[in-house]
């Protein structure tokens, strides 16, 4: 039996495949996966913190009987990648030649800032948790809580590995018992991002091109491109969908951040051609009621805020 992660809940998907699903407080923050291939383990993104993926590593090799051969790295954001010394030297890391250039970028910046202000935002969001008394404001501020937790704990002995092995476009793996296709999408939720596809069980690894009752980060990609990834994606031979925060998806909650993500371009150019795209007016602004209840709220002032600067911009 495979022992049970404050960091997260794992779900099985198909004969060898599983998803690991971040638990509120916990310190994986993000999703990832675990594929039997047939011959070879393949994980798919790393969490947060080494901590949380140990549990990964524990876990995939009591599911699949070997230590994972193959890292997938989606994109260089932390919450993805910040896992990855836990599994090497056994296994190699594989990321798109954009990501793995990212990560010696703009992930070195964020590195640097995180360990100089985690502390302190651990202390403001564990105040802010410790006096409300708000079930939804509690739920929220939980997850960041776990967030900065962590990694005030990983920083003093994190190693930021890179990808050894990169690709452009599309590449697949291939076991004896399945296959693999690796998806690259770029400037969508970030300067690239890689979606894993099982086209012989129907499953889709989306990362944080898809977040599942949640609201997205829109504020380090594009979103006419996000757009386009995710009709791309939802066309793909797929019934299930593992986003990068949240639970599991269906073609129906991409259909639903398709609509957000255009609501929120709306929304945009209204402020804009209004010429009212002041902090003040965004944070006023009430999200529809489909979203009320999605988790990550701070993102969707972020998120407008972001777009009207995009609109202004092209102008």
């Amino acid at each position: 039996m495979v022992q049970k992660s404050k960091h997260f809940e794992l779900q099985s998907l198909a004969r060898g495949v599983y998803a690991a699903l971040a638990t509120d407080g916990g310190a994986a923050i993000s999703n990832s996966g675990i594929l039997d291939l047939g011959g070879q383990t393949v994980v798919f993104d790393t969490f947060l913190t080494p901590q949380a993926a140990l549990d990964l590593r524990r876990a995939a090799e009591e599911l699949t009987g070997r230590a994972p051969q193959v890292v997938v790295n989606s994109h260089y954001h932390n919450d993805h990648i910040w896992g990855n010394q836990v599994f090497v030297p056994e296994a190699q890391i594989i990321a798109s030649a954009r990501t793995r250039q990212l990560i010696t970028t703009a992930g070195k910046e964020d590195l640097e800032r995180y360990a100089a202000n985690s502390a302190g935002q651990l202390a403001t969001f564990q105040s802010r948790f410790q006096n409300t008394e708000d079930a939804e404001q509690r739920s929220q501020l939980a997850m960041w809580v776990g967030y900065y937790a962590g990694l005030v704990e990983a920083i003093p002995h994190l190693s930021v590995c890179l990808p050894g092995i990169t690709f452009a476009g599309e590449l697949e793996m291939h076991g004896s018992d399945r296959s693999a296709r690796l998806i690259e999408f770029e400037g969508a939720h970030t300067g690239s991002d890689t979606a894993l596809y099982l086209p012989q069980d129907g499953i889709v690894f989306m990362s944080d091109l898809l977040f599942v009752g949640c609201h997205p980060y829109l504020g380090d990609g594009d979103p006419w491109q996000l757009l386009q990834a995710l009709k791309e994606l939802s066309r793909l031979d797929a019934a299930t969908f593992v986003p990068g925060h949240g639970p599991l998806g269906s073609r129906v909650d991409l259909a639903l951040l398709i609509e957000y993500v255009e609501g929120c371009l709306e929304t945009a150019q209204t402020l804009v051609g209004e010429g009212e795209p002041s902090d003040e007016r965004i944070g006023g602004l009430q999200v529809a009621e489909k979203y009320r209840e999605w988790k990550l709220a701070r993102f969707y002032p972020t998120n407008i805020r972001f777009l009207c600067q995009r609109l202004q911009e092209a102008k």
